[in-house]
């Protein structure tokens, strides 16, 4: 008889052929293996899906041999005729086995971690890290040009391309052809859009311009497109429409208006990293000009083409008008704009409108920077307000958020003209908005922007209010800003929040007495300055001292030293170097002003007449300056201090004769301080007052 062969289990077969391999033994091994994967690649997909397959019945399981202790739970196990003890041993058993890899994932992921015992925090060693080398980074701004639909043998693609070639090269500008057409005919602008944004795959390209050319009148090409990327808005400022559609016109005029719009692009970016580029955009403006101001030319196009080409001088001319520092360039901007928006009417183009009153708002604000005055910016906030209106009625909120961004710093800049709370406080309220509508995740560098401004202004509304409590929220701003700006990625960026989150410290630690705020502000900032190249921007290094300067005085109010007022003075003095009188009069009377402050306080530690004689000086050098009826906060906090100065001469002198003038400047000071506006200062200068008042009567004087 043939032996029929039974069929074998697995087991079986495993057992004759490996009878060394117990199955005990084998689950152990695979679990120490499972373990140690879990050890050493916690982050890995597998391990993440291992650990949630097993955590979940693991916990559960952990729960129910917990309750089996519990006399009521028990009795719940019975009623379901199970035995309680093998429910726990079982629940014991799966907990025991499922819950290791959880345990094990985290505690890998901890060691792995950072550990601060042996590691610098990451923002103690960002801070520590030198400045990036400007020096040696090579500014490169490409611009591509993608094939243009109907454009016989790319004759347009060519011209466009030699056009960008010849622009100044103090601008940087790399023009580049790419090799794939976005398609325009028969299909929506949207999908058209969609295509552009994925033919570039180079990250360093800055713009895109694409299109057609057969869809305009017989003598003009169009329509073509301009497509910046990442989350910056497109040529004019603003989000919506996505792509900025270049002017209809004659291929000549044309290529000298992209030229134009290219050399802008470029030099608002060289602005942003610190580059100067001079008067390398007032040839092509002129030259641009002299096209939209021949009524040859300008009468035949469109009212649409002749409205964008406006606004391309405008924004041009205001990006020069800032870099010159021209007043004469800046009103050539507004003149523009205003050009644009006689084509663009509110009711036939509302975002066309908007956008050119956005523009518009940005040169008055420019303006204002040049000659001090208030007026101008009044005119930029009712029309930043116009265009927030309009963006609002089309649901624009990204455009939205950046107006009310730019009427938050508006509104702020008319504080400074104004004593009161009024326009802080709208201040605010546009810079929450901004800061709520932008999403970090998307725009991370505007949302951070959005928070550095509000906190300047809660700063701001702190101290005029003397309400110290509102420094706390300044600070949370700032902070929530340096997660976004980096050392490295944002250096210009990373310093202002830094320094003004010392400011706010070192006002905190001043209204509370608090020596270590006053201590960690002053550390902040010096760390800022350490290693901060001079000179790529000496007004920002300047400023800096100015505002170590600060904290070493305040520092001294609440824990006096002889060395810190001497090494305040240094860093004024310092700040002095790179402000003069003729570039920027208010930086500069404000810093003679401060000055004056340390000379004072070392004419207090000291007792010497010849420091409160120095400090004497320098605010009437300031009160040169400042005006009541412009700069009044600035004005009288001069008065009081040099009241202060005086006193303190008088004080160790005969006579009367200072404590006298001390006492005629208090009451004008108190004229702009007045106890419903600015409490705070009101109230230490009646102090001062007081105390001035005293002293004469003390000396027989009876107020003549």
């Amino acid at each position: 008889m043939t032996a029929v062969n039974k069929m074998r289990s697995p087991r079986q077969y495993f057992s004759e052929r490996y009878p060394w391999l117990k199955l005990v033994d084998s689950v152990a091994v695979a679990v120490v293996l499972v373990l140690v994967i879990v050890a050493i690649w916690p982050h890995s997909r597998l391990v993440i899906d291992l650990v949630l397959i097993t955590a979940i019945p693991g916990l559960i399981a952990a729960i129910v041999w917990g309750l089996t202790y519990w006399q009521k739970a028990r009795v719940q196990v019975g009623r379901l005729k199970l035995r309680y003890k093998s429910v726990r041993r079982i629940a014991g058993i799966i907990a025991l086995f499922c819950l290791p890899f959880l345990l094990l994932q985290q505690a890998s992921i901890y060691f792995q971690g950072p550990n601060i015992l042996r590691e610098t925090p990451p923002e103690i060693a960002e801070a520590s890290a030198p400045y990036p080398d400007v020096e040696r980074e090579r500014i490169r701004l490409v611009f591509a040009i993608a094939h243009l639909e109907g454009d016989k043998g790319q004759q347009l693609e060519a011209r466009i391309r030699d056009a960008l070639s010849n622009i100044d090269p103090r601008l940087h500008v790399t023009p580049v052809i790419l090799n794939s057409t976005v398609a325009v005919s028969g299909r929506p602008q949207g999908l058209a859009h969609l295509d552009a944004l994925n033919s570039v795959t180079n990250v360093r390209v800055e713009a895109l311009i694409w299109g057609g050319v057969g869809g305009a009148s017989p003598r003009s090409v169009g329509p073509l497109y301009e497509t910046k990327f990442g989350s910056d808005a497109q040529f004019g400022g603003v989000y919506l429409p996505s792509d900025f559609k270049l002017p209809e016109l004659p291929p000549d005029e044309l290529c000298k208006v992209i030229r134009l719009i290219v050399a802008t692009q470029s030099a608002e970016s060289m602005r942003q990293w610190m580059f100067k580029f001079g008067d390398a955009l007032e040839p092509i403006i002129r030259e641009t000009r002299a096209i939209t101001d021949d009524p040859r030319k300008a009468g035949a196009w469109t009212a649409d083409a002749r409205a964008r080409v406006n606004l391309a001088i405008g924004i041009a001319s205001t990006t020069s008008g800032a870099e010159l520092k021209s007043e004469d360039s800046l009103n050539t901007a507004i003149t523009y704009l205003r050009r644009a928006q006689a084509d663009w009417t509110r009711e036939r183009n509302p975002l066309e409108w908007a956008m050119s009153q956005l523009n518009l708002a940005e040169a008055l604000s420019e303006i204002a920077d040049l000659n001090v005055k208030v007026a101008p910016l009044r005119e930029a906030a009712a029309a930043y307000k116009d265009a927030l209106a309009v963006y609002q009625q089309h649901s624009d909120s990204l455009d939205s958020a950046t107006v009310q961004l730019q009427l938050g710093r508006t509104f702020q800049q008319i504080s400074h003209h104004e004593a009161g709370t009024d326009s802080l406080h709208q201040a605010e309220g546009y810079s929450r908005g901004a800061a709520k509508s932008f999403d970090v995740k998307f725009y991370p560098m505007s949302w951070a922007a959005a928070q550095t401004q509000l906190g300047s202004v809660l700063t701001a509304l702190a101290d005029r209010e003397d309400n110290p409590g509102g420094y706390d929220n300044a600070i949370e701003s700032f902070r929530e800003a340096l997660k976004v700006y980096t050392k490295q990625s944002d250096p210009m960026l990373w310093a202002d929040a830094q320094t003004e989150l010392a400011e706010a410290l070192e006002l905190r630690g001043g209204a509370h007495s608090n020596v270590e705020d006053l201590k960690e502000s002053v550390a902040i900032t010096r760390q800022t300055l350490d290693g901060f190249p001079r000179e790529w921007d000496r007004r920002r290094w300047a400023g800096m001292q100015a505002v170590l300067g600060n904290e070493l005085l305040a520092l001294n109010d609440v824990q006096p030293n002889p060395g810190y007022p001497v090494e305040a003075a240094k860093a004024f003095r310092a700040s002095l170097e790179e402000q003069s009188r003729e570039r920027d009069q208010i930086s500069w009377a404000t810093l003679k002003a401060a000055l004056g402050n340390a000379l004072d306080e070392m004419g207090e530690s000291t007792n010497e007449s010849w420091c409160f004689e120095q400090a004497i000086q320098n605010y009437n050098d300031a009160l040169e300056v400042f005006r009541p009826d412009r700069d009044p906060i600035q004005w009288a906090r001069a008065k009081s201090d040099l009241a202060d100065a005086l006193s303190g001469l008088g004080m160790r002198g005969p006579g009367v004769k200072y404590l006298q003038e001390a006492v005629d400047n208090y009451n004008q000071a108190l004229t702009v301080l007045t106890k419903d506006k600015l409490p705070g200062d009101w109230k230490k200068t009646q102090n001062n007052l007081s105390i001035a008042l005293d002293a004469l009567h003390q000396r027989g004087w009876n107020g003549g």
